[in-house]
């Protein structure tokens, strides 16, 4: 049996001589612990709102955007459209409309944000529980149909009824007429069919509608043109590459990705993410120099019995691997442990959903456990542990076998 191993289990377990430093080693074990764990659930928690997130504003992303640098509206016979044709590491592309228009049913206005969308990205299988009601389709018996986030719907106070065919005036300015108040033909006037009613997320719920880009084309005189193309990829890990070369083959279009285009969101959650993380790490570090007392005042205690280990021929090695190692075990009892309550708390919040969230758009706090984050957590903590049990054995040690 490994001497240095035997000792430091005994001074670990045995009572000390001391109740003060049985005292400082729970503390100390019990800092990592709560330390450890909060790590655990709180990275968790955030991976959990981030997916959250994901879903929400990911559902019916594309992979990349593209926008014009000049103006707001791509052409028909852009050059683009041939760079994407002949790019295979393009799945496939779309055209999107977003203008501004007024809706109109019976008395009631609303200001939307109308977005002509291609039928074939937004299939039905995409909608699923994102539709509330109507149907995921932009016909109905050969007349084109509109479908309302939530708020538009609310706002122009518009029921859905399948055996009802409810008609909503939508008018857009004309691109084709010069704008003026006593010409009425500077406003386009079209009838569609209430077609049902959606919740995506809180910005598209409460000031957009939807309708078939053909309609929308038609209605905003754009002759096929798009204010943006939505770009689907083969494999998101050839983006970065196909976002490059469409960039230098292109410069007159911007090119974003989905997380580029929603930067503001992203950014903000991983931003609070880390600053957590960093709060959390510093406490861990101050747990940590509990460690460093607790071995510090262990060695000051045991002084007599290192005097008698170095006159049964302990070498100042072995009197350092005995304080290093009660100092791992420590460290690592309780960061070990630390981590395995933080992923079990995170196992009972997926399974059992015990955090309720109320007055939300999801019933309960979603949680998400990573293996990178947990790997990461085990490379902080046992580094910590390291340094923490490594510090108290080479200042003392020396300085009381010298004395």
């Amino acid at each position: 049996m490994n001497v240095s191993n035997f000792i430091a289990k005994r001074y670990l377990f045995a009572k000390k001589s001391r109740n003060i430093i049985n005292l400082i080693s729970f503390i100390s074990f019990l800092g990592l612990l709560v330390s450890s764990a909060s790590l655990v659930i709180i990275l968790s928690g955030f991976n959990g709102i981030q997916e959250y997130v994901e879903d929400v504003y990911g559902k019916f992303a594309a992979d990349l955007y593209a926008f014009p640098k000049n103006g707001n509206i791509i052409k028909k016979s852009d050059s683009l459209y041939r760079s994407l044709e002949t790019n295979k590491l393009i799945k496939t592309y779309s055209k999107v409309i977003e203008e501004t228009a007024l809706l109109k049913f019976q008395n009631r206005w609303a200001t939307t944000l109308v977005k002509g969308i291609d039928e074939n990205c937004y299939g039905k299988n995409k909608w699923g529980s994102n539709l509330l009601d109507g149907r995921a389709e932009f016909f109905k018996n050969g007349s084109p149909t509109i479908l309302l986030g939530y708020g538009i719907q609310n706002e122009l106070q518009i029921p859905y009824n399948e055996n009802l065919t409810n008609e909503i005036k939508i008018y857009s300015i004309s691109k084709k007429v010069k704008l003026s108040i006593q010409n009425k033909e500077s406003l386009n006037q079209y009838n569609l069919v209430f077609g049902g009613v959606y919740t995506i997320n809180p910005e598209l719920d409460q000031n957009t509608a939807m309708i078939s880009y053909q309609v929308a084309s038609e209605i905003f005189d754009l002759d096929n043109g798009a204010n943006y193309l939505e770009i689907y990829t083969n494999s998101e890990k050839s983006l970065s590459k196909l976002k490059k070369q469409l960039s230098q083959s292109n410069p007159q279009f911007t090119f974003k990705t989905h997380e580029e285009n929603n930067q503001l969101i992203y950014a903000a959650n991983d931003a609070e993410k880390w600053m957590v993380l960093a709060v959390l790490i510093f406490v861990l570090i101050l747990s940590s120099f509990t460690v460093v007392a607790s071995i510090t005042m262990l060695i000051i205690d045991k002084k007599k019995d290192i005097n008698s280990l170095v006159a049964l021929g302990a070498n100042k090695k072995m009197i350092k691997d005995i304080f290093f190692k009660e100092g791992l075990m420590i460290s690592f009892l309780g960061s070990i442990g630390g981590l395995i309550i933080g992923i079990l708390v995170c196992v009972v919040q997926i399974k059992f959903h015990v955090l309720k969230l109320e007055n939300a758009s999801i019933n309960y706090w979603p949680v998400l456990i990573k293996l990178d984050d947990i790997i990461m957590l085990v490379f902080i903590l046992f580094t910590t542990g390291l340094i923490a049990s490594f510090l108290p054995g080479k200042l003392l040690i020396h300085k009381l076998l010298n004395s």
